[in-house]
């Protein structure tokens, strides 16, 4: 581990330290696995790397990481540079602000998930939320950099209704609107959708959220919990409930935003909005259609997923 390797140009450290801090070793990349596997021709990928089986090498790749690859070779040896040669540099996370600098001077407020999970026989995590959650002491120095968002914000008219969907950690930019439309002395109305599986445990910023909704800073706070009983609920189940509502604060000139998952929330939200549209609003598929696109170039319609 002590061996000098420059996973950048420029750089030098330990390669252990390379792992730990410059280096991605939990996906395994094409490069590492191609050169693993001319130096260990039975390797259980290797008939995976074919151009036509690219389906099936990422089937296998999933939830996999740098270690399964190895072990997956067992005859092939790579030399701590050539290691470095192969491995990816390791990225920024982005995380949305979940906080006001008018109501939290000097602070940054961050909502960050920790990321475990079972897969092939072994326990994984995920790579910064880990190692904020069980590493990083408030004595520790924490690399950052700030990332304007240029599309996601607060509409210019402070007496303009918000509408705001945000189930898990999506509700942390909605969480700074709020404390910003407070510090601010926005008179517009705000809605907040926020949903996640247990109200117990998975129910965010709950003596915030619910403070709010009694002193009126929430107009209206829709919940969904899809595990608190045998029918799945989500935010958009509660969309669709109140369908008539938000066709009447969308005709208000109300702002929709959504932040979180967009595999799968972004679009069913997606989708709850022009059925919201078609039933609420009496309009055609292709009306609904057309009045989302006319949020969205009027900047009234915005999302932050991933």
């Amino acid at each position: 581990g002590d061996e000098p390797v420059a996973p950048a140009e420029g750089t030098s450290m330990p390669f252990q330290e390379a792992l730990l801090r410059s280096c991605v070793i939990t996906s395994p990349p094409p490069a590492l696995l191609k050169e693993l596997a001319a130096r260990d021709g039975s390797a259980a990928f290797v008939s995976l790397l074919a151009p036509e089986r690219k389906t099936d090498l990422e089937a296998w790749q999933r939830g996999r990481d740098v270690l399964d690859a190895v072990r997956a070779a067992p005859g092939a040896r790579l030399s701590p540079a050539e290691w470095v040669a192969v491995l990816r540099r390791l990225s920024p996370r982005l995380y949305s602000i979940s906080s006001s600098p008018k109501a939290h001077a000097g602070e940054v407020h961050l909502t960050v998930a920790a990321v475990r999970y079972e897969a092939h026989g072994r326990s994984r995590k995920g790579v910064c939320s880990t190692w904020l959650a069980d590493r990083v002491t408030p004595e520790t120095p924490v690399p950052v950099f700030v990332q304007p968002s240029h599309g996601f914000r607060l509409p210019a008219d402070p007496n303009l209704p918000v509408i705001m969907i945000g189930p898990g950690t999506g509700i942390a930019p909605f969480r700074a609107f709020l404390e910003e439309r407070r510090a601010t002395g926005a008179a517009g109305r705000n809605w907040l959708f926020f949903g996640d599986q247990r109200r117990a445990c998975d129910f965010l910023y709950e003596p915030e959220l619910t403070a709010w909704a009694g002193d009126g800073l929430l107009t209206r706070l829709d919940l969904a919990f899809s595990r608190d009983q045998a029918e799945k609920i989500y935010v958009q189940t509660r969309m669709q409930e109140q369908a008539s509502e938000l066709w009447s604060w969308l005709e208000a000139g109300a702002h929709l935003y959504v932040c979180g998952d967009a595999q799968r929330m972004a679009k069913d939200v997606d989708a709850a909005l022009h059925a919201a549209i078609e039933s609420a609003g009496g309009r055609t598929r292709d009306q609904a259609a057309e009045y989302v696109a006319g949020l969205k170039t009027t900047k009234r319609y915005q999302r932050d997923v991933y």
